[in-house]
């Protein structure tokens, strides 16, 4: 027998070891993969996406900008994701992290740095939030410049020309911005100034789409896949992207297109003309001559006085008489009409059909770009604004983007003034944004409305289901099988409604056990321990 129960452990022992696998590595792959692939991965170049330097891109985004509709819609995403308080117009509000806010270490402390600082940074960083915003959702980067005391902290940023993102060039190692380059002319010369991120504010929006850019011969050395430590990457220009123009730059083109074709279309119309003939037969040819360079004279004559008409000249108050001379039945003057001279009307589908794809590449209504009369919208009455996910989408990414920067102007400005610095994790403040307009906020009061709703059902069917006087079991089946509750919140609801204890894990459920009036329900007792030591042990604030 145990011979019998020897072998058996023996074959199930290497039964189980020839089942085990030998995960294989990426160095297991047959290397001839590795000599074709170069040529395999990518995607072929494309006529439609032609590789573009960033000369070119920005001077494309910028012209795209000085369309009425591009730029209001830009705007408004901008409005959407910041919002603005009534009365102060305020958008981003520094506040105490909620960790420092009732208790931990150094609390007190902290959150009196942190409203004190608030007052003195948040001024600064509304006065250049949107521009900053606005500039960077437009060429996917903004900046501005830093001026700092050595003892005050941050005292201004200057966000204008001189900072205008393609006079910006940032350099990165492994997606991590660590300086500037900035164009500056100085004594009618080109120059270079390097500034570093105590100097230089980026707004970097994220990059979701891969646009197609040329890149400068000079950097060889583009591997940064094969580090493992990010201190050992190449220093490498930052490539653009995060625009919201990129998307809609060959919808924008068929737009300027179709309305430059119905404008010129409108003018050409407007332009009359008339085409006469004229019998000069058995004429001389030096009276033919003088007859026709007269007959020019008077119809050039006649534009002028249409002309001055226009202007309220005189030919609005007389008569202006033409005389043609006629001999016999010669010189008869006849029209042949206008050749020019549109049959059909002019057709606005085509436009109105790049204007629709324009507004979907932007996320925004038509009726809050300059077309109100289709549909409503807007910060007054609601509609697309409120509820568009579109414009909810672009607000997160905005509001990312600005956290990100405002987090780093706010660490330099704690670090000059109070010689500390904090893993972004432990930063004692938070930015809040005051935007109950935008569709963010409506979603999110929303959502809130609805739970509360669902809440109040809830509790009226359980408070019946109380009433009736069910046994646990029954309970139980109920809300299982018509609630659809899962056996574990089933069972804890049904233990409750049965009254053989509290509901658990339910707020404000002790009202609906049995006893609960007449106060023989035993509940826990408030924690007495402060919380003064919320905080993680290793958290030191320092």
């Amino acid at each position: 027998m145990n011979f019998r129960k020897r072998l058996a452990n023996f074959l199930i022992s290497d039964r189980e070891t020839s089942i085990a696998e030998h995960m294989p590595t990426i160095n297991d792959v047959h290397r001839y993969y590795e000599t074709t692939n170069p040529f395999e991965l990518g995607t072929s170049g494309n006529s439609s996406k032609p590789l573009r330097t960033r000369k070119q891109i920005y001077t494309l985004w910028e012209i795209m900008q000085t369309d009425p509709q591009i730029a209001e819609a830009l705007s408004l995403h901008v409005t959407a994701a910041l919002g603005g308080h009534e009365s102060t117009g305020d958008m981003i509000f520094i506040t105490p992290k909620s960790e420092i806010r009732t208790g931990g270490r150094r609390a007190a402390e902290l959150r009196q740095k942190v409203e004190r600082e608030a007052k003195i940074i948040s001024p600064i960083i509304n006065r250049n939030a949107f521009s900053l915003a606005r500039q960077a959702i437009a060429y996917g980067d903004s900046y501005a410049r830093i001026y700092t005391d050595k003892r005050k902290g941050v005292v201004d940023l200057m966000n204008n020309r001189f900072t205008a993102p393609a006079l910006i060039m940032p350099f990165e190692q492994a997606g991590r911005t660590i300086g500037f380059h900035a164009l500056e002319d100085e004594n009618m010369e080109r120059t270079i100034a390097k500034l570093s991120l105590e100097q230089m504010l980026r707004v970097k929006m994220p990059r979701i789409e891969n646009i197609p850019q040329a890149n400068f011969d000079i950097w060889q050395d583009k591997r940064t896949l094969i580090y493992d430590i990010r201190a050992e990457n190449p220093i490498l220009p930052s490539e653009i992207g995060g625009s919201f123009l990129y998307p809609i730059e060959d919808v924008w083109k068929d737009v300027t297109i179709s309305r430059a074709g119905l404008n010129n279309q409108q003018i050409a119309d407007s332009v009359k003309q008339a085409f006469l003939t004229l019998n000069m037969e058995g004429m001389p040819a030096v009276q033919r001559k003088g007859y026709i360079a007269s007959l020019t004279n008077m119809l050039k004559s006649y534009r002028d006085q249409i002309q001055d008409a226009f202007e309220g000249g005189e030919a609005l108050y007389g008569t202006k008489y033409h005389v043609l001379p006629q001999y016999g039945e010669k010189q008869v003057l006849q029209s042949i009409g206008d050749l020019s001279q549109r049959a059909a009307p002019l057709n606005e589908g085509l436009l109105m059909i790049n204007l629709r794809r324009l507004a979907g590449g932007l996320g925004m209504d038509l009726s809050l770009v300059g077309w109100a009369d289709m549909l409503a919208g807007g910060l007054g009455d609601g509609a697309a604004f409120h509820t568009s996910a579109q414009i909810m989408r672009r607000s997160m990414l905005i509001r990312q983007a600005c956290i990100d920067a405002f987090n780093h102007l706010m660490s330099l400005h704690w670090g000059i003034k109070y010689n500390e610095y904090f893993e972004p994790k432990d930063y004692p403040w938070e930015f809040d944004f005051y935007s109950d307009q935008s569709a963010a906020a409506t979603e999110m009061l929303s959502n809130k409305q609805n739970r509360a709703n669902t809440l109040a059902l809830v509790v009226q069917a359980l408070t019946g289901l109380k009433e009736l006087g069910l046994n646990k079991e029954t309970n139980q089946l109920m809300l299982e099988d018509v609630f659809g509750a899962d056996l574990d919140l089933a069972d804890r609801i049904a233990e409750g409604l049965s009254g053989s204890g509290q509901i658990q894990g339910m707020p404000g459920a002790a009202s609906m056990v049995p006893g609960a009036e007449d106060g023989t329900v035993n509940e826990q007792a408030p924690d007495s321990q402060s919380n003064d030591d919320d905080l993680p042990d290793d958290l030191e604030w320092e």
